[in-house]
């Protein structure tokens, strides 16, 4: 999927297709319940399950995917099954400033929200570079299942003299304990990819806290 990234992100990649750290894991992606005919409620079904309540966060008009207007966007997209994944910059309970987890369809409420109005809980952001290439993650933990948001640069050419051309990659992926329940890749011209700066400022910043994951 090509996505043309804003100028902070963009500025984020060149920096990562400096790194020179491990190539990234490419092996195929598992089969079976990660289909989008067989997951696509998972996420939400999970969040009817535990009864949250999300009446506080309503969809305004003018807004980026799930975040309201006026809320800075740290991520957000459109995935393969058709449902919003959006990460917006929000105030708990004691005013400071924190990332928030929205999930479900266009201007309805959220069927997902995390964490919620007034909680303590943050997300986690973290980074790691890749030869010609890098990845970025939000990602947080409710109960024994994790949610993990990606962005990712990777190398496609590694031919001496010849461009990296890179490709871009972004989508969640939602494991219960060691299995992968959910995969949804991005398929969204309007991405906004993760946003590096806006990321460290709302989440809590782990940098050796990545998530591996097969993609």
């Amino acid at each position: 999927m090509n996505v043309i990234y804003p100028y902070g992100q963009a500025l984020a990649a060149l920096l990562l297709l400096a790194g020179c750290g491990p190539a990234p894991v490419t092996g195929s992606p598992e089969t079976g319940d990660q289909s989008a005919t067989t997951d696509a409620g998972l996420i939400s079904r999970e969040a009817d399950e535990a009864g949250d309540s999300t009446g506080d966060n309503a969809v305004l008009p003018n807004g980026t995917g799930l975040c309201a207007a006026g809320e800075p966007v740290l991520f957000s997209c459109q995935l393969d099954n058709r449902n919003l994944v959006s990460i917006c910059g929000a105030r708990n309970g004691a005013g400071n400033p924190v990332a928030q987890y929205r999930y479900g369809k266009a201007g309805q409420v959220p069927e997902l929200t995390w964490p919620e109005a007034g909680s303590a809980d943050r997300l986690k952001f973290a980074s790691v570079p890749y030869s010609g290439g890098g990845e970025a993650q939000l990602h947080f933990r409710r109960g024994d299942t994790q949610y993990v948001v990606y962005s990712r640069v990777i190398r496609t050419n590694f031919t001496a003299g010849e461009p990296n051309d890179p490709a871009l990659e972004d989508g969640i992926v939602v494991r219960k304990g060691e299995k992968i329940i959910a995969r949804h890749s991005c398929a969204d011209p309007k991405l906004v990819p993760i946003d590096y700066e806006k990321a460290e400022l709302y989440a809590e910043t782990s940098a050796d806290d990545i998530v591996e994951l097969e993609y």
